[in-house]
């Protein structure tokens, strides 16, 4: 008997390893030779970017760059403002799965805390605690039997909705701009402090990505060294990814890995522009989804098979869900003797701190890192700085109660907003967009091969035989059993489709 097994293949991946790490990351800052001594550190911000992934061994290297921003008041007779920024190198070695499988590596990382100490005035000593979440991927492609072609076969088979991952990888995005500083405001003497967020991402038909990137400036004018200045911006950023695979569904992540201002002169002469040159990584993972025909079992009339299954594990959703909420809270400052009489600069992070599904609903646990610098008394006459962080909940509804799903989740500040509310207090409030990816797992059996076929014993059944159902009986294994066809027994009995019989109901099947 001629018969033949057609196969599909079928993307499969599953995460197999999961790590958490955290480091502690200690890095010494110089004092360049140009600024003067540290008298206080007033407010630091601090960020850490993913750059490589190294495979050696049993062992995967991470690396990155850690970069510092500080803030200070200078131990000199005017007491000035200054900045000193740095980057910082670091690595941190993960175990490594074992197997041969094709394995890709997801990394996202965060910093918990910083601090920095004055050691001396011409040295400071920065502590970071940086957050890792290391996953691993089994990508592996399997040919799934579809359908059994050959003469007097019948077949069962189940349609099963299957998310695919098609591919994973990144794409780098160079911006570079050269940007006028708002209307009114003095020219530039030094730029003390650049912030750089990524918002409101979109993916077009055309795979189109476009981002807005947010610059938020801090520099000295140049008509007054004592005082600072704050510049905002909106770059419009666009990509086209010519991803030239096929895909129904796309997650992106954006990752800024360096942003560069520095002054530049307009015609006149005067630094009234900024130049910006970045960096982006748009980390992408395309997904497929497909409604596909597996074959589980089979028979024929006159032949057995003997069938090869494998489990594997699929995935049946992947989805993404986006919400919205807005975190207020009060700030107390320290502003000395004095009253707080201007915000002159504030940037407020959004940090993930925990995700945990708890039946319906998903609880994730976030903190807004907030970075202000203001000034006390009349005229302003005391600059201070601050950090301060702001922890928040939010439960998610998800689409099925009590369902293990794995999930990526990634906070943005869309906006935020102030008010000084009291003479040393200030009321902040963030639009905070929570955008989670979540994925559905279930192990079924697919049929793999024919590992052999053989004739049937056969039995010589009376012209008219009466069966009585049983628990767990179907129409196919009624068939099966009896070696006649699904459709023979249902035109024999009178039935219009496919049911499960009751048990104790009687079937006839005639000859």
């Amino acid at each position: 008997m001629s018969v033949e097994l057609i196969k599909k293949p079928i993307n499969l991946y599953q995460v197999i390893d999961e790590q958490q790490k955290e480091e502690l990351m200690e890095t010494g800052i110089i004092v360049p030779d140009s600024k003067p001594d540290v008298l206080d550190v007033l407010a630091v911000d601090s960020n850490v970017v993913v750059k490589t992934r190294e495979k050696t061994g049993r062992v995967m290297e991470i690396g990155g760059e850690l970069t510092y921003q500080v803030i200070y008041r200078a131990d000199n007779q005017e007491q000035s403002i200054e900045a000193i920024n740095v980057n910082a190198p670091w690595s941190v070695s993960c175990n490594y799965p074992a197997g041969e499988e094709d394995i890709r590596t997801i990394v996202r990382s965060s910093i918990e805390h910083t601090n920095v100490d004055i050691v001396n005035g011409r040295k400071l000593s920065a502590k970071s605690v940086v957050k890792l979440n290391v996953k691993y991927l089994s990508m592996q492609s399997i040919e799934a039997g579809e359908n059994i072609q050959g003469e007097n076969v019948y077949q069962k088979a189940n349609q099963q909705d299957i998310a695919m991952i098609e591919d994973i990888g990144e794409n780098n995005i160079n911006v570079s701009e050269l940007l006028e500083l708002p209307s009114g405001k003095p020219a530039i003497d030094e730029i003390l402090y650049c912030n750089a967020m990524l918002k409101d991402p979109k993916f077009s038909e055309n795979e189109n990505l476009e981002f807005v990137l947010d610059l938020n400036v801090l520099y000295r004018p140049d008509d007054d060294s004592n005082q600072v200045e704050n510049a905002y911006f909106e770059i419009p950023v666009s990509k086209n990814l010519e991803l030239n695979k096929y895909f129904t569904n796309i997650s992106v992540n954006g990752v800024i890995r360096s942003i560069n201002v520095k002054p530049d002169e307009d015609p006149d002469g005067l630094l009234t522009r900024i130049r910006v040159d970045g960096d982006i990584c748009a980390e992408y993972i395309l997904y497929s989804r497909e409604n596909v025909n597996l074959v589980n079992d089979a028979y024929a009339l006159d032949y057995d098979f003997e069938l090869e299954k494998k489990p594997v594990t699929v995935s049946v959703e992947e989805q993404d869900i986006t919400e919205n909420i807005q975190v207020s809270a009060n700030l107390p400052l320290d502003c000395g003797n004095d009253t707080l009489e201007e915000v002159v600069n504030i940037c407020v992070k959004p940090r993930l701190l925990s995700v945990e599904n708890a039946g319906a609903d998903m609880e994730i646990n976030g903190c807004l890192d907030v970075f202000v610098v203001y000034g006390t008394g009349l005229d302003m006459r005391v600059l201070r700085g601050a950090n301060q962080d702001v922890q928040f909940s939010h439960r998610m509804t998800l689409p099925e109660a009590n369902a293990a799903y794995d999930n990526d989740v990634y906070l943005t500040v869309e906006n935020s907003s102030f008010d000084i509310i009291s003479n040393n207090e200030l009321g902040i409030r963030a639009d905070v967009k929570i955008n989670v990816h979540i994925s559905k797992k279930e192990q079924i059996n697919i049929v793999t091969g024919i590992k052999g076929i053989k004739p049937a014993e056969k039995k010589e059944n009376p012209p008219i035989l009466i069966y009585y159902t049983q628990d767990g009986d179907t129409l196919w294994n009624i068939a099966k059993k009896y070696r006649v066809s699904i459709q023979k027994i249902m035109n024999d009995n009178g039935m219009t489709e496919e049911i499960k019989p009751e048990a104790g109901q009687k079937i006839f099947l005639l000859g």
